[in-house]
């Protein structure tokens, strides 16, 4: 198998790193090419005195290079598999080096399919429930500390609350994170960005915005405090907002859902120092959409992850929560996709009444995947923007105002006034657009960048 350019692209950690990985693309730089099976390997002259040698697996996708890099992929693994993409590498006996590479890889896989079997080492459950009530005694703390925040706020008025300097906002966002309730932080911290973000089509005023950001902030805040009353998905599912992990004694009960999984896109957003990735999916035979999330940092990169377009058969298991979305991966293996289709896409109509549903069973969720069949894209009403340059999703049944970003009339000039599905964020406002499929072609927003590029032919 081989990825295509954009799959591969979508891989880079940043921008900077695609642009290198691009400029290492070029055949004429590489010795050594070779292919067995999904893995290729090469080795690239660098700034030391031996050549790096970069090995890597289509089917993870995976490598490794032996340059000082400490991103992942570096621009020479990227560099290597855009050379296949445009000419696949011949088959070849692979050099001890890539031997080592890939019986090291089996192994890795054997050992954590290994200790996967292992019985469970016994825990000392008095040091657990005593971490365990400590924390709780720091979280209950940290929701009276914010509460009296809130109304203390509130008292003074949402005017007021927009004069205050960012570190207004980051003292108490800090408190909390003390208090090991980063979810509330997060919200927190977000709250000085809803305030100065201009007026734009698909989303609220920021006078509007604040006071919503706080309403939800509120919510949480009590159902935080009546989790007994709640049942036990929902009681996850605040726990989890709060900032409360999952642990893996809890994942390892929770059970497989096995389907052929449709990449849909990838997003990477910047969360203090680290880095989150979202792996977008969808469930061929079931429709169930899944967000695998997973974070690095400099020194821990991002792990391997099917590339958007492609498909990854095997299982996911959810995480506890309500409405279930987060999950992470089981067994399975990333491959060439079936077919280009947004399985569960709907009218708009009905993507408004399932965020309504979202809410009413979490109002403090902030965004939800929707999917849309057959909408057309264009621009919207000049007295609906503003006067400003907008864009909107429409069909029979209502439309959706798109969310402002530099790559929407790219993605315009994609759909060519034809009918789409289309997947993406949405918020109650308006859409983030993050993939599209038209005429058997999946089309997705780059992780990063500045145009979409096509990801999948049917």
């Amino acid at each position: 198998m081989s990825l295509t350019t954009a799959q591969i692209l979508d891989l880079a950690p940043d921008a900077s790193s695609r642009k290198a990985g691009q400029d290492q693309a070029k055949p004429q730089k590489w010795a050594g090419l070779g292919r067995a099976g999904t893995v290729i390997w090469g080795e690239i002259k660098g700034s030391g005195a031996s050549p790096y040698r970069t090995v890597a697996d289509l089917a993870g996708p995976a490598s490794k290079c032996t340059c000082p890099s400490r991103k992942f992929p570096c621009k020479h693994a990227l560099g290597l598999m855009l050379v296949d993409a445009a000419a696949p590498v011949t088959e070849a006996e692979p050099p001890d080096w890539a031997t080592a590479w890939m019986k090291g890889r089996e192994s890795r896989v054997a050992a954590a399919e290994t200790r996967a079997k292992e019985p469970a080492k016994p825990v000392d459950e008095r040091a657990q429930a005593k971490r365990r009530q400590a924390r709780e005694d720091r979280v209950a703390a940290s929701l009276d500390e914010l509460d009296l925040w809130l109304r203390d706020l509130m008292r003074r008025g949402l005017a007021a609350a927009r004069s205050e300097p960012y570190a207004f906002w980051d003292r108490m966002a800090g408190r909390l994170v003390d208090g090991q309730a980063p979810g509330l932080a997060r919200r927190v911290r977000a709250l000085p960005g809803l305030i100065a973000a201009a007026p734009q089509a698909g989303a609220p005023r920021p006078e509007a915005a604040l006071g919503l950001g706080l309403g939800r902030l509120a919510l949480l805040l009590r159902a935080a405090r009546r989790l007994d009353a709640l049942s036990p998905e929902q009681a996850a599912g605040v726990r989890a907002a709060l900032g409360y992990p999952v642990t893996a004694e809890e994942m390892a009960a929770r059970p497989d859902q096995t389907d052929t999984w449709a990449v849909l896109a990838h997003a990477v957003e910047d969360e203090d120092r680290l880095t989150a990735r979202s792996v977008w999916l969808v469930g061929r035979t079931s429709g169930t959409l899944a967000q695998v999330i997973d974070y690095g940092t400099a020194g821990s990169p991002l792990p391997p992850a099917p590339a958007a377009g492609q498909d990854f058969s095997g299982a996911l298991a959810f995480q506890p929560g309500d409405p279930p979305l987060r999950a992470v991966f089981r067994e399975g293996r990333a491959g060439p996709a079936e077919q280009a289709v947004l399985p569960g896409a709907a009218s708009i109509a009905a993507a408004r009444d399932v965020f309504a549903e979202v809410l009413a069973r979490a109002p403090w969720c902030e965004r939800w995947p929707v999917r849309l069949a057959n909408v057309r894209l264009g621009r919207l009403a000049t007295a609906a923007s503003g006067g400003k340059t907008a864009f909107a999703a429409g069909d029979e049944t209502g439309s959706l105002a798109l969310k402002a970003d530099p790559r929407l009339p790219s993605l315009l000039a994609v759909a060519a006034g034809r009918p789409v599905d289309l997947f993406g964020l949405y918020d109650g406002y308006g859409l983030h657009p993050l993939a599209l499929v038209t005429e058997g072609r999946l089309y997705a927003m780059p992780a990063q960048g500045a145009q979409p590029v096509l990801l999948q032919v049917a």
